[in-house]
């Protein structure tokens, strides 16, 4: 333990340390009073505990070891809920008038005489109650220690601040939220901290932060002096098909013997913004996907760092919008949350702070944006919170300005801190970290399932999966290309290489292009119209690079396992054909060549809409029958048939098939197994039927308890079938 202490000194007593201990135990007491004094001042106050420690052992009843060990303890890394046992005896063996021998004036920390405490213990240990939830203790220690000190005191307005809060934290407490916290598990939390979570739009991929050693043990050995423990670094892991969590995998960026730790992902993926320590500067970083690595973090532009502290940042689903903490000088105190915009040019605006409807005079932190580019969740310490830091949310209106932030709630709010709250697209699921009782580790990650109520509303996710022929990878040269029919304004999209996952937002009221390209050629087009409906909405599309028989598998759920995309192998990606280079979008852009909107007719469509429940089709139906014959007809003038399966589901509850995402699934296997006995029975085979994409969708209205109202929920349950 003793290695471990900073190079001994004696502070101010240098020359009465020498004189009045010369040898024995005296003199081992002063080396380690000092050395620990010294730890405090450098804030290391993990180390400055063990000497306490030490000390307090020898001399139990000594206040002022109790308050030094207490206070390091309510200051250090992860060891804050050990204070409060040390600062209530520090405060119950405090008296006035009686202090060391070299103070004539008050309780001085650096003689090793001392041993009364300070009055400021009646404030810390007012707050070790608060954090501990014991209200009434904290407000009369929080009292005490006002009515001790001057009111100029810096204490003083924190311990009137601690009184708010205790009171803020009985009136939440009074209406809990009906919260459902349940913690990741062990296959992403260790023994050491894990914190920090961002989560992808699609919900398959979770990035965070940890204090673990490297896999490949490249950073053993190495810590954080203050911390004592390896820095922070990060990692991600990813969803099976099964929707569990796989082993973490250390991103290839981490620098050993830098803080590198996670703050948002970009909502198609492709850009992780990450923190950097930078030596205590505190800088904002962007990274890149190319393939399955991440390119060298780049710092961002404009004033989004400057030497102040940069700690936290989220990006609209847009990318128009970057918000960030910083606690540069000009604002309302300690950290704000301000914001850039894009500008024509692509570069980023001058900073403006996001002002005191927002803002208070304390910290503010972990701003995430919702991917409706509206919602806005970020922590404080101001405005009604429990302790320190709770989660808000706050509402962009249509005149710029924000709504007064609403407290989120107890329990997931505590008087100690939430911070780095993030959701799903949906808004129905938060993931945060929290150091509570029975995690695996000091810090866990947790994730917790919101109420109905908390669903996002105007908002249209399309993801889903780009599928390479069994055996092979996705070509890197993959794009999708989205156009909004109306403006003509084309965005594009590349999958994640090592899945073929892709994520879009989707402004409602709108039709667009879906146009899959590889090698700049298309393997699969079509026109949507996104319904202008309030609700959260998915359109869930699978691709398939070359269609497969509609004998086969049509769902990427009934793949058998190691199929793509489920299988994680690495390595090179084979390009399709000899000689073939992928493009960067950049590159397409910079040669100037215009994105031609294809064809996306069929020839020919069908559409069932159904009752609740139902999801059968009638081989007798006129229209039915008219789409059996163009798909003969194409199997006899082409020898093949392409094939294109939507299914819908209303956000009605079903009884009968569990889920609605079930109903919507079994509407398409119905929709394949009826197509297949029609063609059967003209006499084609139908593995020339080749399905080149399948659609499940969940969406409409949100449910309100008027199912009997079959005009609002009835053109969203049905099967579609396109063939060409």
């Amino acid at each position: 333990m003793k290695q471990r202490y900073a190079t001994l000194l004696c502070l101010a007593l240098v020359s009465p340390c020498t004189m009045t201990w010369a040898q024995g135990e005296e003199t081992n007491f002063l080396w380690k009073f000092n050395e620990a004094n010294k730890l405090m001042e450098e804030k290391f106050y993990n180390q400055a505990a063990e000497i306490w420690e030490e000390l307090v052992q020898q001399d139990p009843n000594n206040a002022n070891l109790n308050y030094k060990l207490g206070y390091s303890y309510f200051n250090s890394y992860n060891q804050d809920t050990k204070a409060l046992p040390y600062l209530e005896k520090a405060a119950q063996l405090r008296t006035t008038g009686s202090y060391g021998s070299f103070n004539t004036s008050g309780y001085d920390p650096f003689d090793p005489k001392e041993r009364n405490a300070p009055s400021v213990v009646d404030y810390y240990l007012g707050r070790a109650y608060h954090l501990n939830g014991d209200l009434d203790k904290a407000d009369v220690q929080y009292q005490k220690f006002m009515d001790g000190s001057d009111p100029k005191h810096d204490l003083h307005p924190l311990a009137k601040r601690g009184l708010e809060q205790t009171a803020n934290a009985r009136e939440l407490m009074k209406d809990p939220k009906p919260y459902e916290v349940s913690n990741v598990g062990a296959v992403i939390n260790s023994d050491l901290p894990d914190f920090g979570p961002v989560i992808s739009v699609d919900g398959n991929a979770l990035f965070f932060t940890t204090r673990r050693v490297h896999g490949d043990s490249s950073n053993y050995g190495i810590f954080d002096d203050k911390a004592g423990l390896p820095h922070e670094s990060i990692y991600v892991s990813y969803k099976d098909r099964e929707g569990n969590w796989q082993t973490p995998e250390l991103l290839n960026i981490n620098e050993v013997g830098n803080h590198l730790a996670t703050i948002n992902v970009s909502a198609d993926g492709q850009t992780l913004f990450i923190y950097r320590s930078d030596e205590g500067d505190g800088n904002i970083y962007e990274s890149k996907l190319v393939g399955e690595l991440w390119s060298d973090p780049v710092l961002m532009g404009s004033d989004i760092n400057t030497k102040s502290w940069e700690t936290h940042g989220a990006l609209t689903a847009d990318g128009n919008t970057f918000y960030f903490v910083s606690d540069r000088s000009g604002g309302f105190g300690g950290r704000d949350l301000y914001r850039v915009v894009r500008l024509p040019n692509g570069e980023w605006s001058k900073a403006q702070n996001l002002g005191n409807v927002v803002n208070t005079k304390f910290d503010e932190d972990g701003a995430f944006i919702h991917p409706n580019g509206r919602t806005l969740y970020f922590s404080s310490k101001g405005h009604n919170s429990m302790g320190g830091f709770d989660v808000f949310q706050s509402e962009l209106q249509e005149d710029g300005t924000w709504t007064p932030p609403v407290n989120i709630g107890y329990p997931l709010n505590t008087p100690d801190d939430e911070v780095f709250f993030v959701t799903t697209a949906d808004g129905r699921r938060g993931y945060f970290s929290s150091d509570k009782i029975g995690g695996y580790g000091e810090k866990d990650i947790y994730f917790v399932d919101l109420p109905m109520e908390m669903e996002a509303e105007g908002l249209t996710v399309l993801k889903g999966f780009i599928i390479p022929p069994p055996g092979t990878s996705l070509p890197p040269s993959t794009v999708l290309y989205v156009t909004d029919k109306e403006s003509g304004e084309v965005k594009t999209y590349k999958p994640r290489q090592r899945d073929g996952v892709y994520v879009v937002i989707l402004p409602p009221c709108k039709e667009y292009n879906l146009d899959y390209r590889v090698d700049d050629k298309t393997i699969h087009t079509e026109d949507i119209f996104v319904e202008c409906e309030t609700a959260y909405q998915e359109i869930n599309k699978e691709i398939y690079l070359n269609p497969v028989s509609i004998t086969g598998p049509a769902s990427i759920v009934d793949l058998p396992k190691g199929s793509p995309p489920g299988s994680k192998e690495k390595g090179e990606t084979t390009p399709v054909g000899v000689g073939v280079v992928a493009k960067t979008d950049k590159q397409v852009k910079e040669e100037g060549k215009p994105h031609v909107t294809p064809d996306a007719s069929y020839a020919a469509e069908y559409a069932k809409y159904y009752a609740y429940n139902m999801k059968d089709i009638d081989q007798g139906e006129a229209d039915w029958r008219n789409f059996v014959d163009k798909v003969v007809s194409l199997i006899d003038e082409k020898g093949k048939a392409n094939i294109v399966i939507e299914a819908s589901a209303s956000k009605v509850p079903t009884k009968t098939f569990g889920t609605n995402e079930n109903l919507s699934r079994q509407r398409m296997e119905d929709a394949k197994k009826r197509l297949i006995e029609a063609v059967t029975s003209r006499g084609k085979n139908p593995d020339l039927m080749l399905v080149e994409a399948v659609n499940s969708l969940v969406q409409g209205p949100a449910y309100r308890g008027d199912y009997k109202d079959t005009e609002k929920y009835g053109k969203f349950q049905y099967v579609k079938l396109k063939t060409r």
